[in-house]
């Protein structure tokens, strides 16, 4: 994914270049200080690719977060577009709010740490630490904390939960956002919109705390949100579109991140030509689901449940 084009759709949703006042980094977090703060667009922000959540920071302040390894391209990125070089001393003294909101996703307090100390040997695992310094591993969960306020997170750690509420991801490939109007007669009247609905309705009916459905035409973009899925999501339904066909690097991001998966797709293959009866990304997959239309996602979804033993 071109992080020139993510920082290009951030400053869109922050009000544009001549908004950007300062800017700086901090852990997975994009720091901006805007002029104006009424020209932020928190949906738009929101539908960024990338774009984990935000957190206000004082009047004019705000924290866009990323998954890691991204956040520092993304930056330098946005320096190049606003030339405003970074200024960390301007954000010491900015509050954090307490409306912390997260949009796409409430990001669990272990899931960066979790994240980074499974991918080292127990000697990385000391660097990380060590690393963090002033930001301890510790204050990084506690930072973590202030983007998950939900009534969901403050019930588990009330019922002293192990484990943060279950969170699930919908992933669509090509043409998906072509419903309604793409060959009714194979994929059905029901619109984009209206399967995005019944995920919504079936995540909630299923008992997850959060439901997110990213859709891309491009190959890259799924494979970037199966990888951010690590550490964040507790699992994957996924319908990669014409890409379930060809695409060996789509079932390779699923293999790495080892997250339960369900594949969906609308029609039902196996009545469809030769070259869709091959699927890729089944073999990461516990569950394929086919030919039930847009209510295939809600057996997904309740069936993702019950495997997660929600």
């Amino acid at each position: 994914m071109d992080r020139k084009l993510i920082a290009e759709e951030v400053l869109a949703a922050v009000g544009g270049k001549e908004n950007v006042a300062a800017n700086d980094i901090c852990m997975t977090r994009l720091r901006i200080l805007t002029e104006n703060p009424a020209l932020v667009d928190t949906e738009q922000l929101s539908s960024a690719r990338g774009v984990l959540g935000f957190v206000r920071r004082g009047t004019n302040g705000i924290e866009v977060v990323f998954g890691p390894g991204k956040v520092e391209a993304v930056h330098e990125a946005l320096v190049d577009l606003t030339g405003v070089q970074p200024s960390e001393d301007v954000f010491d003294d900015l509050p954090t709010s307490d409306q912390a909101r997260p949009i796409k996703v409430h990001i669990s307090p272990n899931a960066l740490r979790n994240a980074a100390i499974s991918q080292r040997d127990d000697e990385g695992a000391a660097e990380v630490a060590e690393a963090t310094d002033d930001s301890s591993v510790e204050e990084l969960v506690s930072m973590l904390d202030e983007i998950d306020p939900s009534p969901e997170a403050e019930d588990a750690s009330e019922e002293g939960a192990d484990r943060p509420a279950a969170r699930v991801l919908v992933i669509n490939g090509p043409n998906i956002n072509m419903l309604g109007i793409r060959e009714p007669d194979i994929y059905g009247h029901d619109s984009y919109q209206a399967m995005l609905a019944t995920c919504h309705a079936a995540a909630k009916e299923a008992g997850f705390a959060e439901c997110t459905c990213f859709q891309s035409n491009h190959e890259g973009d799924l494979i970037d949100a199966i990888q951010d899925a690590y550490g964040t999501y507790a699992g994957i339904i996924i319908n990669p579109g014409a890409y379930t066909h060809t695409s060996i690097a789509i079932l390779d991001a699923a293999k790495a991140v080892g997250l339960p998966m369900i594949e969906v797709h609308i029609s039902k293959l196996e009545d469809r030509e030769d070259f869709r009866q091959v699927s890729y990304i089944r073999a990461a997959c516990f569950e394929t689901i086919t030919g039930l239309g847009v209510e295939g996602y809600r057996k997904a979804m309740l069936d993702m449940a019950a495997h997660l033993g929600l």
